[in-house]
């Protein structure tokens, strides 16, 4: 758990938070600067309404609801300490690196001030800055494993079960008619009718837009969309990228491949598929 703060020092005109002292574990007294992720983990004027700051979310342990009413709004960390998953009026997407502040100020502002404009502006212009699907979809002969992919109404289907949507969230098409998909939230697990699960498939550092030819003309690729390729190649090599061949073996069970070896099986089921967008959110 962090230090308790012992000394404030503020803005002398907004009465804003510019530093604050701890002592440390030596007892060494040291001085914080009043960033977002600070405030958060700190907590230096006791208003976050969670005992001990935000000490388990910050260290990628704990999922947090930042409003129960509607819109309900939830955010959860992710294995990289720069991206965070964010879910409102149960759609979910994943914040890129370079998004890191945003989100954090999102939050402090969402926790502390009641303000839930800036989580919500933040998740909807993820949603409203999707890949240029005309651009990407042009790609996808550049891949030597085309015939494993398909284009959707949602976004590339690989090997018949990993989706990355539009947004470049990752998603498992749940195929077992005897077993029903499940989320947790309210206190206890719920049986819900969703066909699509969300995977946290996160990226650690920033992405670099790239200029390519398309059709004779030069683009310039979007962070976003870069993340979207950069998924696809990451599942088309998944075995590679991880090396957990039993992990594999079990979560590959409806794809479209040898569960065992990982080899492509050929498929002739329909590519469409024009389903509202996933509900899935794995806390």
């Amino acid at each position: 758990m962090p230090e308790e703060p012992i000394d404030i020092s503020r803005d002398r005109e907004t009465g804003e938070i510019k530093q604050f002292t701890i002592i440390d574990k030596h007892g060494q007294p040291q001085l914080i600067k009043s960033s977002p992720e600070n405030i958060l983990l700190y907590d230096p004027e006791g208003k976050l309404p969670f005992d001990g700051g935000m000490y388990e979310f910050l260290q990628g342990n704990q999922a947090i609801v930042l409003n129960e009413d509607d819109p309900k709004i939830m955010v959860a960390p992710t294995d990289n300490e720069y991206c965070y998953i964010v879910r409102v009026r149960n759609r979910t997407v994943e914040t890129t690196p370079s998004q890191a502040k945003r989100a954090l100020e999102a939050i402090k502002a969402a926790t502390i001030d009641k303000d839930i404009t800036e989580i919500v502006q933040l998740h909807d212009d993820i949603v409203s800055n999707q890949v240029r699907r005309d651009i990407v979809n042009k790609l996808m002969t550049t891949f030597e494993e085309t015939a494993r992919l398909k284009k959707t109404g949602r976004g590339w289907l690989v090997d018949d079960f990993y989706l990355v949507n539009w947004e470049a969230s990752m998603y498992t098409k749940h195929n077992d008619p005897n077993e029903g998909d499940y989320k947790r939230g309210g206190g206890g697990v719920t049986k819900t009718d969703t066909s699509y699960e969300f995977v946290q498939l996160s990226v650690n550092r920033e992405i670099e837009p790239i200029e390519i030819t398309v059709g004779g003309s030069t683009v310039r690729l979007s962070e976003r969309e870069m993340l979207f390729l950069g998924k696809i190649k990451w599942l088309l090599n998944r075995r590679e990228m991880h090396p957990d061949i039993p992990f594999w073996q079990f979560s590959d069970k409806y794809a479209s491949v040898d569960n065992i070896t990982g080899e492509p099986e050929t498929t002739d089921e329909d590519s469409s598929d024009e389903r509202d967008t996933p509900d899935g959110f794995n806390l």
